[in-house]
């Protein structure tokens, strides 16, 4: 079963909870908690910042334990809270990292065990298997992706486009509804500002950004010989059909291979031609590969929209 058959499914008791996600919009992280959102059709409010000034956003919510991370004002950041509560603080639940988001998802919306995914009326799979000897894999495989492909696209992105770009390509991830009115104008004036942070938040440099080049070549090398020896049939990571892993995967790498909006991501990022001509070959070649392929193919099968009845939520009388 396809994301596009299941776009409008919901699992059984998703009505009765209220789902609220704080997103740094074109973050990969991010795009990996709303395409397991969206994969399960459960409908959700997103209210979408953008990098630093996300910290505003989510005072509040911030987590309470600082996580591995570093810092407290982490996304995406899920709320989940019943529908009729009295008093839904006492009772909703809070989660802020996407792999945890991902196996709530799964484990409470997923069709049961004994129940293919036949119809338009049952939801998808487990995404991490009911068997555990392969819930092991799917676990590991998502452990590697979300440690070693994560921290290097970002940094590698960050770098071509605060490093390398003209600034209008960095602050343009502001506009195309990435963020509310007063965000956007906030972060196109005070831009180099931001680029400032960033940089040497995440710890951009030429040397660091071409060891994260290095190292995703090695991982798409990778990839594509176990996409190679896999079983007949369509290839998947973990046996012959979708999972956490190639969702990790396809969400993470995706700015490396060229997926827009346009696509099925859930936020506009810029494409691919407007990088330089060193950075665009390296994206071309890795789009090429047999793993880049694999991405581009979880996307058009799995990706769909979004769930019906999602909507994006804005705050500061509608300005942020």
């Amino acid at each position: 079963m396809t994301q596009a058959d299941s776009s409008s499914n919901q699992g059984s008791n998703a009505s009765a909870f209220n789902f609220t996600l704080m997103s740094i919009s074109f973050s990969h992280y991010n795009e990996k908690a709303r395409w397991g959102l969206d994969y399960y059709g459960i409908p959700y409010t997103e209210y979408r910042s953008l990098p630093i000034l996300h910290m505003l956003s989510m005072f509040k919510s911030r987590a309470k334990a600082c996580p591995t991370s570093g810092t407290p004002f982490v996304t995406p950041h899920l709320t989940v809270a019943p529908a009729n509560a009295p008093d839904e603080k006492d009772v909703k639940i809070t989660m802020n990292d996407s792999t945890e988001i991902l196996g709530f998802m799964s484990d409470r919306f997923s069709a049961p065990p004994n129940k293919a995914a036949t119809s338009t009326s049952t939801p998808p799979l487990n995404l991490y298997s009911n068997n555990a000897e392969t819930k092991a894999k799917i676990l590991a495989l998502e452990e590697r992706f979300d440690t070693i492909i994560g921290p290097n696209v970002r940094r590698l992105v960050y770098s071509e486009i605060l490093c390398h770009s003209p600034k209008s390509v960095g602050q343009s991830l502001g506009q195309h509804g990435n963020a509310g009115a007063l965000q956007t104008w906030i972060w196109t004036w005070f831009f180099f500002v931001f680029s400032w942070i960033l940089i040497r938040f995440i710890r951009v440099t030429p040397e660091s950004a071409e060891r994260s080049k290095d190292i995703l070549k090695r991982e798409f090398e990778h990839l594509s010989r176990v996409l190679e020896s896999g079983p007949p049939g369509p290839a998947y990571l973990v046996g012959n059909e979708f999972t956490a892993a190639d969702m990790t995967l396809a969400s993470l790498a995706s700015l490396l291979v060229g997926v827009t909006q346009e696509d099925g991501y859930g936020a506009w990022v810029p494409p691919m031609s407007v990088f330089r001509p060193e950075a665009q070959e390296f994206l071309k070649e890795l789009r090429e590969s047999t793993a880049g392929q694999h991405i581009l193919e979880c996307y058009r099968l799995h990706r769909g929209k979004k769930a019906e009845g999602s909507k994006y939520g804005l705050s500061f009388f509608g300005w942020w």
